[in-house]
Protein backbone atom coordinates (compact mmCIF):
# COMPACT_ATOMS: atom_id res chain seq x y z
CA UNK A 1 0.00 0.00 0.00
CA UNK A 2 1.41 3.51 -1.40
CA UNK A 3 1.78 5.73 1.74
CA UNK A 4 0.66 9.86 1.49
CA UNK A 5 3.60 12.31 0.93
CA UNK A 6 1.49 13.94 4.81
CA UNK A 7 2.42 11.47 6.72
CA UNK A 8 5.93 11.74 6.28
CA UNK A 9 5.83 15.81 6.46
CA UNK A 10 3.98 15.66 9.71
CA UNK A 11 6.85 13.56 11.24
CA UNK A 12 9.52 15.74 10.25
CA UNK A 13 7.15 19.06 11.29
CA UNK A 14 7.02 16.72 14.74
CA UNK A 15 10.87 16.12 14.78
CA UNK A 16 11.67 19.55 14.14
CA UNK A 17 9.76 21.29 16.62
CA UNK A 18 10.92 18.59 19.07
CA UNK A 19 14.53 18.81 18.82
CA UNK A 20 13.83 22.84 18.63
CA UNK A 21 12.41 22.28 21.68
CA UNK A 22 15.09 20.10 23.45
CA UNK A 23 17.44 22.30 22.21
CA UNK A 24 15.93 25.90 23.15
CA UNK A 25 14.93 23.87 26.78
CA UNK A 26 18.32 23.07 27.62
CA UNK A 27 20.20 26.51 26.54
CA UNK A 28 17.32 28.21 28.22
CA UNK A 29 17.98 25.98 31.94
CA UNK A 30 21.63 26.87 31.44
CA UNK A 31 20.96 30.52 31.33
CA UNK A 32 18.26 30.40 34.05
CA UNK A 33 20.23 28.75 36.32
CA UNK A 34 23.04 31.17 35.88
CA UNK A 35 20.72 33.96 36.19
CA UNK A 36 18.89 32.92 39.15
CA UNK A 37 22.65 32.24 40.99
CA UNK A 38 23.66 35.76 39.49
CA UNK A 39 20.23 37.46 40.61
CA UNK A 40 19.99 35.55 44.12
CA UNK A 41 23.91 36.61 45.25
CA UNK A 42 23.40 39.91 43.83
CA UNK A 43 20.31 40.48 46.22
CA UNK A 44 21.46 38.81 49.02
CA UNK A 45 24.86 40.91 48.43
CA UNK A 46 22.99 43.80 49.42
CA UNK A 47 20.77 42.93 52.17
CA UNK A 48 24.67 42.10 53.53
CA UNK A 49 25.83 45.07 53.05
CA UNK A 50 23.53 47.09 54.27
CA UNK A 51 23.12 44.94 57.19
CA UNK A 52 26.79 45.81 57.82
CA UNK A 53 26.52 49.30 57.04
CA UNK A 54 23.90 49.62 60.28
CA UNK A 55 25.91 47.23 62.34
CA UNK A 56 29.12 49.49 61.56
CA UNK A 57 26.58 52.45 62.60
CA UNK A 58 25.37 51.01 65.56
CA UNK A 59 28.53 50.57 66.94
CA UNK A 60 30.34 54.01 65.96
CA UNK A 61 27.06 55.91 67.62
CA UNK A 62 25.42 53.67 70.35
CA UNK A 63 22.22 54.46 71.40
CA UNK A 64 18.61 52.47 71.88
CA UNK A 65 16.48 54.05 69.26
CA UNK A 66 19.21 53.51 66.44
CA UNK A 67 19.42 49.91 67.96
CA UNK A 68 16.21 49.20 68.45
CA UNK A 69 15.70 50.51 64.39
CA UNK A 70 18.66 48.09 63.32
CA UNK A 71 17.17 44.71 65.24
CA UNK A 72 14.11 45.76 63.24
CA UNK A 73 15.33 46.08 59.92
CA UNK A 74 17.36 43.24 60.23
CA UNK A 75 14.49 41.21 61.38
CA UNK A 76 12.46 42.79 58.68
CA UNK A 77 14.57 42.00 55.90
CA UNK A 78 15.40 38.02 57.42
CA UNK A 79 11.35 37.45 57.45
CA UNK A 80 10.50 39.25 53.77
CA UNK A 81 13.63 37.35 52.32
CA UNK A 82 13.12 33.65 54.50
CA UNK A 83 16.69 33.84 55.31
CA UNK A 84 19.18 33.79 58.07
CA UNK A 85 21.42 36.84 59.41
CA UNK A 86 24.15 36.04 61.47
CA UNK A 87 26.54 38.25 62.72
CA UNK A 88 29.97 37.57 64.46
CA UNK A 89 33.09 39.58 65.43
CA UNK A 90 36.60 38.00 63.82
CA UNK A 91 36.76 34.89 65.98
CA UNK A 92 33.48 33.62 64.81
CA UNK A 93 31.67 34.54 68.17
CA UNK A 94 27.99 35.02 67.11
CA UNK A 95 27.10 38.97 67.98
CA UNK A 96 23.37 39.29 66.75
CA UNK A 97 21.26 36.67 64.96
CA UNK A 98 18.24 36.71 63.24
CA UNK A 99 15.93 34.32 61.11
CA UNK A 100 12.43 33.95 59.21
CA UNK A 101 11.41 32.04 62.49
CA UNK A 102 11.39 32.88 66.94
CA UNK A 103 13.94 29.87 67.30
CA UNK A 104 16.76 31.11 69.32
CA UNK A 105 19.88 30.70 67.85
CA UNK A 106 21.94 28.47 70.62
CA UNK A 107 25.43 28.75 69.18
CA UNK A 108 27.48 31.04 70.72
CA UNK A 109 30.20 30.96 68.20
CA UNK A 110 31.03 29.74 64.53
CA UNK A 111 33.56 28.25 62.72
CA UNK A 112 34.20 30.79 59.81
CA UNK A 113 37.59 29.30 58.31
CA UNK A 114 36.36 28.64 55.26
CA UNK A 115 35.64 32.86 55.07
CA UNK A 116 38.80 33.78 55.54
CA UNK A 117 39.36 36.24 52.36
CA UNK A 118 36.68 38.17 54.38
CA UNK A 119 38.44 39.42 57.54
CA UNK A 120 40.62 40.89 54.77
CA UNK A 121 37.75 42.94 53.09
CA UNK A 122 36.62 41.03 50.55
CA UNK A 123 32.85 39.37 49.91
CA UNK A 124 32.72 35.87 49.35
CA UNK A 125 29.66 33.82 48.52
CA UNK A 126 29.41 29.80 49.04
CA UNK A 127 27.28 27.18 49.21
CA UNK A 128 26.81 24.57 51.71
CA UNK A 129 29.26 25.59 54.39
CA UNK A 130 26.88 26.30 57.09
CA UNK A 131 24.38 23.32 56.16
CA UNK A 132 24.83 21.33 59.46
CA UNK A 133 23.98 24.73 61.75
CA UNK A 134 21.05 24.98 59.93
CA UNK A 135 19.87 20.84 59.05
CA UNK A 136 19.40 22.49 55.18
CA UNK A 137 21.49 23.39 52.32
CA UNK A 138 21.84 27.05 52.74
CA UNK A 139 23.83 29.80 50.42
CA UNK A 140 25.76 32.04 51.91
CA UNK A 141 27.07 35.90 51.40
CA UNK A 142 29.54 36.95 53.74
CA UNK A 143 30.30 40.95 54.23
CA UNK A 144 32.88 42.15 56.30
CA UNK A 145 31.85 44.93 58.81
CA UNK A 146 34.26 47.74 58.20
CA UNK A 147 34.69 50.82 60.44
CA UNK A 148 37.33 53.10 59.52
CA UNK A 149 39.02 50.64 57.61
CA UNK A 150 39.51 48.22 60.03
CA UNK A 151 37.35 44.89 60.26
CA UNK A 152 35.48 43.61 63.20
CA UNK A 153 33.31 41.43 61.93
CA UNK A 154 31.39 39.49 59.50
CA UNK A 155 27.74 39.49 57.86
CA UNK A 156 26.77 36.12 57.23
CA UNK A 157 23.33 36.54 55.15
CA UNK A 158 21.84 32.63 54.56
CA UNK A 159 19.61 31.68 52.05
CA UNK A 160 18.12 28.21 52.47
CA UNK A 161 18.67 26.06 48.63
CA UNK A 162 14.99 25.84 48.34
CA UNK A 163 14.26 29.49 48.50
CA UNK A 164 17.23 29.55 45.56
CA UNK A 165 14.85 26.86 43.66
CA UNK A 166 11.33 27.88 44.23
CA UNK A 167 13.01 30.89 42.22
CA UNK A 168 14.37 28.92 39.50
CA UNK A 169 11.04 26.63 39.54
CA UNK A 170 9.17 29.30 38.86
CA UNK A 171 11.00 30.41 35.71
CA UNK A 172 11.19 26.97 34.68
CA UNK A 173 7.76 27.05 35.13
CA UNK A 174 7.09 29.90 32.88
CA UNK A 175 9.65 28.55 30.21
CA UNK A 176 7.54 25.11 30.05
CA UNK A 177 4.50 26.96 29.47
CA UNK A 178 5.81 28.65 26.83
CA UNK A 179 8.42 25.91 24.76
CA UNK A 180 4.67 24.16 25.20
CA UNK A 181 2.24 26.99 23.51
CA UNK A 182 5.16 27.44 21.07
CA UNK A 183 5.23 23.60 20.09
CA UNK A 184 1.47 23.70 19.82
CA UNK A 185 1.47 26.65 17.43
CA UNK A 186 4.79 25.50 15.68
CA UNK A 187 2.29 22.24 15.20
CA UNK A 188 -0.68 23.49 14.02
CA UNK A 189 1.04 25.72 11.49
CA UNK A 190 3.17 22.75 10.32
CA UNK A 191 -0.22 20.71 10.02
CA UNK A 192 -1.80 23.73 7.96
CA UNK A 193 1.16 24.13 5.63
CA UNK A 194 1.48 20.34 5.12
CA UNK A 195 -2.08 20.56 3.88
CA UNK A 196 -1.47 23.26 1.69
CA UNK A 197 1.21 21.84 0.19
CA UNK A 198 -0.16 18.45 -0.48
CA UNK A 199 -3.23 20.16 -1.89
CA UNK A 200 -1.64 21.27 -4.96
CA UNK A 201 0.07 17.70 -5.50
CA UNK A 202 -3.07 16.16 -5.11
CA UNK A 203 -4.54 18.54 -7.77
CA UNK A 204 -1.68 17.93 -10.12
CA UNK A 205 -2.13 14.09 -9.73
CA UNK A 206 -5.85 14.05 -9.92
CA UNK A 207 -5.20 16.32 -13.57
CA UNK A 208 -2.58 14.03 -14.71
CA UNK A 209 -5.37 10.81 -14.35
CA UNK A 210 -7.47 12.81 -16.22
CA UNK A 211 -5.50 13.87 -18.90
CA UNK A 212 -4.26 9.84 -19.16
CA UNK A 213 -8.24 9.35 -19.38
CA UNK A 214 -8.40 12.05 -22.30
CA UNK A 215 -9.25 15.09 -20.68
CA UNK A 216 -6.75 17.21 -22.58
CA UNK A 217 -8.67 20.51 -21.24
CA UNK A 218 -7.19 20.00 -17.60
CA UNK A 219 -5.39 22.53 -16.53
CA UNK A 220 -3.95 23.37 -12.58
CA UNK A 221 -3.73 26.09 -10.36
CA UNK A 222 -0.69 28.01 -10.29
CA UNK A 223 0.19 28.38 -6.45
CA UNK A 224 2.55 30.79 -5.01
CA UNK A 225 5.02 28.09 -4.03
CA UNK A 226 8.21 28.75 -6.37
CA UNK A 227 8.58 24.94 -6.94
CA UNK A 228 4.96 23.76 -7.34
CA UNK A 229 4.18 26.66 -9.51
CA UNK A 230 7.25 25.69 -11.78
CA UNK A 231 5.81 22.26 -11.76
CA UNK A 232 2.23 23.14 -12.46
CA UNK A 233 3.11 25.56 -15.03
CA UNK A 234 5.28 22.55 -16.81
CA UNK A 235 2.14 20.17 -16.25
CA UNK A 236 0.04 23.22 -18.23
CA UNK A 237 2.53 23.48 -21.01
CA UNK A 238 2.89 20.08 -21.29
CA UNK A 239 -1.10 19.59 -21.28
CA UNK A 240 -1.67 22.53 -23.81
CA UNK A 241 1.22 20.31 -26.09
CA UNK A 242 -0.58 17.15 -26.05
CA UNK A 243 -4.22 19.16 -26.30
CA UNK A 244 -2.53 20.74 -29.72
CA UNK A 245 -1.04 17.42 -30.80
CA UNK A 246 -4.41 15.84 -30.09
CA UNK A 247 -6.17 17.96 -32.36
CA UNK A 248 -3.14 17.73 -34.72
CA UNK A 249 -3.67 14.07 -34.70
CA UNK A 250 -7.44 13.69 -34.82
CA UNK A 251 -6.80 16.59 -38.44
CA UNK A 252 -4.58 13.87 -39.53
CA UNK A 253 -6.42 11.05 -39.26
CA UNK A 254 -9.65 12.42 -40.68
CA UNK A 255 -7.16 14.23 -43.74
CA UNK A 256 -5.18 11.14 -44.26
CA UNK A 257 -8.02 9.08 -44.38
CA UNK A 258 -9.45 11.30 -47.14
CA UNK A 259 -6.41 11.06 -49.03
CA UNK A 260 -5.81 7.86 -49.03
CA UNK A 261 -9.12 6.80 -49.16
CA UNK A 262 -10.20 8.54 -52.53
CA UNK A 263 -7.45 7.72 -54.91
CA UNK A 264 -7.80 4.02 -53.57
CA UNK A 265 -11.49 3.73 -54.13
CA UNK A 266 -10.37 5.65 -57.56
CA UNK A 267 -8.22 2.89 -58.76
CA UNK A 268 -10.17 0.12 -57.23
CA UNK A 269 -13.11 1.11 -59.21
CA UNK A 270 -11.82 1.84 -62.29
CA UNK A 271 -9.12 -1.49 -62.20
CA UNK A 272 -12.75 -3.24 -61.85
CA UNK A 273 -14.31 -1.32 -64.78
CA UNK A 274 -11.79 -2.92 -66.79
CA UNK A 275 -11.79 -6.06 -65.21
CA UNK A 276 -15.53 -6.82 -65.50
CA UNK A 277 -15.56 -5.01 -68.76
CA UNK A 278 -18.15 -1.77 -67.93
CA UNK A 279 -14.92 0.33 -69.19
CA UNK A 280 -14.56 -0.21 -73.17
CA UNK A 281 -11.29 -1.15 -74.37
CA UNK A 282 -11.52 2.37 -76.61
CA UNK A 283 -11.27 4.35 -72.93
CA UNK A 284 -9.30 2.10 -71.11
CA UNK A 285 -5.80 4.20 -71.84
CA UNK A 286 -7.61 6.76 -70.38
CA UNK A 287 -8.83 5.59 -67.21
CA UNK A 288 -5.72 3.74 -66.77
CA UNK A 289 -3.69 7.16 -66.91
CA UNK A 290 -5.98 8.06 -64.08
CA UNK A 291 -4.82 4.95 -62.13
CA UNK A 292 -1.26 5.84 -62.95
CA UNK A 293 -1.91 9.22 -61.27
CA UNK A 294 -3.46 7.93 -58.35
CA UNK A 295 -0.96 5.40 -57.63
CA UNK A 296 1.82 8.03 -58.09
CA UNK A 297 -0.42 10.00 -55.37
CA UNK A 298 -0.16 7.46 -52.95
CA UNK A 299 3.48 7.23 -53.33
CA UNK A 300 4.19 10.10 -53.07
CA UNK A 301 2.20 10.61 -49.67
CA UNK A 302 3.97 7.20 -48.48
CA UNK A 303 7.31 9.06 -49.47
CA UNK A 304 6.70 12.11 -47.62
CA UNK A 305 5.71 10.00 -44.26
CA UNK A 306 8.82 8.55 -44.57
CA UNK A 307 10.95 11.79 -45.10
CA UNK A 308 8.84 12.96 -41.68
CA UNK A 309 9.83 9.82 -39.56
CA UNK A 310 13.51 10.43 -41.02
CA UNK A 311 13.63 14.56 -40.39
CA UNK A 312 12.04 13.70 -36.94
CA UNK A 313 14.54 11.35 -35.86
CA UNK A 314 17.26 13.42 -37.25
CA UNK A 315 18.62 10.37 -39.71
CA UNK A 316 18.46 12.84 -42.78
CA UNK A 317 22.17 12.78 -44.58
CA UNK A 318 23.29 16.22 -46.02
CA UNK A 319 25.25 16.06 -49.17
CA UNK A 320 26.11 19.98 -48.73
CA UNK A 321 28.19 21.28 -51.64
CA UNK A 322 28.11 24.85 -53.06
CA UNK A 323 25.68 25.92 -55.23
CA UNK A 324 23.71 28.51 -57.18
CA UNK A 325 20.72 29.60 -55.48
CA UNK A 326 19.71 32.36 -58.21
CA UNK A 327 19.83 29.97 -61.14
CA UNK A 328 18.17 26.96 -58.77
CA UNK A 329 15.39 29.85 -58.15
CA UNK A 330 14.85 30.71 -61.61
CA UNK A 331 14.24 26.65 -62.68
CA UNK A 332 11.28 26.45 -59.74
CA UNK A 333 9.86 30.14 -60.75
CA UNK A 334 9.83 28.14 -64.47
CA UNK A 335 8.19 25.29 -63.36
CA UNK A 336 5.18 27.03 -62.08
CA UNK A 337 4.62 29.22 -65.37
CA UNK A 338 1.34 27.29 -66.16
CA UNK A 339 0.03 28.06 -62.60
CA UNK A 340 0.65 31.57 -62.49
CA UNK A 341 -0.97 32.18 -66.07
CA UNK A 342 -3.60 30.56 -65.13
CA UNK A 343 -4.32 32.89 -61.94
CA UNK A 344 -2.73 36.02 -63.82
CA UNK A 345 -0.04 36.52 -61.01
CA UNK A 346 2.85 38.94 -61.50
CA UNK A 347 6.35 37.51 -60.82
CA UNK A 348 9.06 39.70 -59.73
CA UNK A 349 12.67 38.21 -58.64
CA UNK A 350 15.40 40.62 -57.18
CA UNK A 351 19.03 39.51 -56.69
CA UNK A 352 22.30 41.59 -56.08
CA UNK A 353 24.50 39.02 -58.45
CA UNK A 354 23.93 37.11 -61.66
CA UNK A 355 25.29 34.26 -59.55
CA UNK A 356 25.27 33.98 -55.88
CA UNK A 357 26.62 30.52 -54.32
CA UNK A 358 25.64 29.02 -51.21
CA UNK A 359 26.51 25.65 -49.67
CA UNK A 360 23.61 23.13 -48.30
CA UNK A 361 22.17 19.96 -49.86
CA UNK A 362 21.29 20.86 -53.32
CA UNK A 363 18.06 18.38 -53.27
CA UNK A 364 16.77 19.71 -50.44
CA UNK A 365 16.92 23.22 -50.76
CA UNK A 366 15.26 22.72 -54.17
CA UNK A 367 12.33 21.28 -51.80
CA UNK A 368 12.36 24.20 -49.52
CA UNK A 369 12.46 26.58 -52.27
CA UNK A 370 9.69 24.39 -54.31
CA UNK A 371 7.66 24.21 -50.98
CA UNK A 372 7.57 27.85 -50.58
CA UNK A 373 6.58 28.49 -54.09
CA UNK A 374 3.84 26.01 -54.26
CA UNK A 375 2.54 28.07 -51.05
CA UNK A 376 2.78 30.94 -52.50
CA UNK A 377 0.98 30.49 -55.55
CA UNK A 378 -2.05 28.62 -54.19
CA UNK A 379 -2.53 31.67 -51.30
CA UNK A 380 -2.14 34.52 -53.94
CA UNK A 381 -5.39 35.54 -55.23
CA UNK A 382 -6.27 35.97 -58.82
CA UNK A 383 -4.58 38.97 -60.47
CA UNK A 384 -1.82 38.97 -57.34
CA UNK A 385 1.92 39.23 -57.22
CA UNK A 386 5.12 37.11 -56.14
CA UNK A 387 7.66 38.60 -55.48
CA UNK A 388 10.88 36.33 -54.70
CA UNK A 389 14.24 38.23 -53.60
CA UNK A 390 18.23 37.14 -52.45
CA UNK A 391 20.20 39.09 -51.08
CA UNK A 392 23.77 38.95 -48.83
CA UNK A 393 24.49 40.20 -45.33
CA UNK A 394 27.97 39.13 -43.66
CA UNK A 395 28.28 35.95 -44.51
CA UNK A 396 24.75 34.77 -44.69
CA UNK A 397 22.39 34.59 -47.98
CA UNK A 398 18.80 35.37 -47.09
CA UNK A 399 16.24 34.17 -49.39
CA UNK A 400 12.66 35.74 -49.93
CA UNK A 401 9.49 34.71 -51.12
CA UNK A 402 6.81 36.63 -50.70
CA UNK A 403 2.95 36.90 -52.04
CA UNK A 404 -0.06 39.03 -51.89
CA UNK A 405 -3.18 37.73 -50.18
CA UNK A 406 -5.17 37.55 -47.03
CA UNK A 407 -2.06 37.10 -44.87
CA UNK A 408 -2.02 34.34 -42.06
CA UNK A 409 -4.46 34.25 -39.47
CA UNK A 410 -2.94 34.95 -35.33
CA UNK A 411 -4.92 31.88 -34.92
CA UNK A 412 -2.87 29.93 -37.76
CA UNK A 413 0.05 31.53 -36.86
CA UNK A 414 1.54 29.07 -34.37
CA UNK A 415 0.80 26.29 -35.88
CA UNK A 416 1.85 26.81 -39.41
CA UNK A 417 4.71 24.92 -38.28
CA UNK A 418 3.49 21.92 -37.24
CA UNK A 419 3.13 18.46 -39.32
CA UNK A 420 -0.52 17.95 -40.44
CA UNK A 421 -1.82 21.15 -39.87
CA UNK A 422 -4.02 23.05 -42.15
CA UNK A 423 -5.21 26.38 -42.33
CA UNK A 424 -9.16 26.87 -43.06
CA UNK A 425 -7.86 28.41 -46.18
CA UNK A 426 -6.12 25.28 -47.24
CA UNK A 427 -8.46 23.09 -46.28
CA UNK A 428 -11.56 25.06 -48.78
CA UNK A 429 -8.79 25.96 -51.54
CA UNK A 430 -6.48 23.14 -51.62
CA UNK A 431 -7.62 19.57 -51.56
CA UNK A 432 -4.33 17.52 -52.42
CA UNK A 433 -1.87 18.82 -49.27
CA UNK A 434 -0.74 16.90 -46.58
CA UNK A 435 -0.46 19.92 -44.22
CA UNK A 436 3.13 18.96 -44.38
CA UNK A 437 5.21 21.43 -46.35
CA UNK A 438 5.85 23.71 -44.07
CA UNK A 439 7.06 21.07 -41.42
CA UNK A 440 9.30 19.51 -43.40
CA UNK A 441 11.11 23.15 -45.07
CA UNK A 442 11.64 23.82 -41.28
CA UNK A 443 13.29 20.39 -40.75
CA UNK A 444 15.58 21.01 -43.43
CA UNK A 445 16.71 24.32 -42.76
CA UNK A 446 17.19 24.00 -39.36
CA UNK A 447 19.42 20.52 -40.43
CA UNK A 448 21.44 23.16 -41.95
CA UNK A 449 22.06 24.72 -38.94
CA UNK A 450 19.94 27.90 -40.30
CA UNK A 451 17.04 29.60 -39.46
CA UNK A 452 13.60 30.45 -41.57
CA UNK A 453 11.47 33.34 -40.41
CA UNK A 454 7.86 34.57 -41.42
CA UNK A 455 6.54 38.06 -41.63
CA UNK A 456 3.02 38.11 -41.54
CA UNK A 457 1.28 41.08 -42.40
CA UNK A 458 -1.90 42.41 -43.44
CA UNK A 459 -2.09 41.75 -47.40
CA UNK A 460 1.72 40.06 -47.44
CA UNK A 461 2.97 37.37 -46.45
CA UNK A 462 7.06 36.61 -46.59
CA UNK A 463 9.19 33.50 -45.55
CA UNK A 464 12.90 34.12 -45.39
CA UNK A 465 15.57 31.41 -44.50
CA UNK A 466 19.42 31.94 -44.14
CA UNK A 467 21.99 29.87 -46.03
CA UNK A 468 25.67 30.19 -45.62
CA UNK A 469 27.46 31.97 -48.61
CA UNK A 470 30.01 30.22 -50.49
Amino acid sequence: MKKSIFRPLMWLGLSVILTSAVVMGSIHILLINRYTISSKTNTMLQNAQRISELTAAVATVYNSQLESFYRLNMNLVAQSTQSYIIITDTKGGVVNFSGPSQEVFLSKSIDISAFDAVLGGENLFKVGVFDSLFGKKVFTVAVPVTINGTVYGVVFFNSPMPEVQKDRSALFSMLAVSIVASSLVAFILSYVLSKQLIKPIRGLSGAAHELARGRYDRRVEVGSIAELAELATAFNTMAEAIEKHERVRAAFVANVSHDLRTPMTTISGFVEGILDGTIAPSQQTEYLKIVSAEAKRLSRLVSTFIDISKYEEDKATLNQTAFDIIEMLRVVMLSFEAALHDKDISVSFEYEDENIFVIGDENEIHRVVQNLMDNAVKFTLRGGAIRTSVRRQDKKIYVSVSNTGEGISDADKQYIWDRFYKTDRSRTRNDDGFGLGLFIVRSIIRQHGEQIILDNQQEQTTFTFTLPSA
